[in-house]
């Protein structure tokens, strides 16, 4: 019989890499929701300027028309013929 693990990965908001929270090399709480990265440099430059990493992104005119795309095909990729 096998047993069906599930991991939670979270992403490190500094450099973009999955981290598992039981194995991450450092973590931080930041507004009350702990925070996990891969490594203590990525961690300090967090504490540096949180807000560089936590502020959303305006998306540009190439992000839109992708997430309408996404949102349209389910993910899918589209069919030219």
């Amino acid at each position: 019989m096998r047993t069906h693990t599930t991991t939670t990965r979270m992403i490190d908001p500094v450099c973009g890499m999955e981290v598992d929270p039981s194995t991450a090399a450092a973590e931080t709480c930041h507004e009350g929701v702990r925070v996990f990265f891969c490594a203590e440099e990525c961690r300090d430059a967090f504490i540096a300027n949180p807000a560089r990493f936590t502020k959303s992104k305006p998306k540009g005119v190439w992000r839109r028309f992708l997430a309408r795309m996404e949102k349209a095909t389910g993910g899918r990729p589209m069919k030219c013929h």
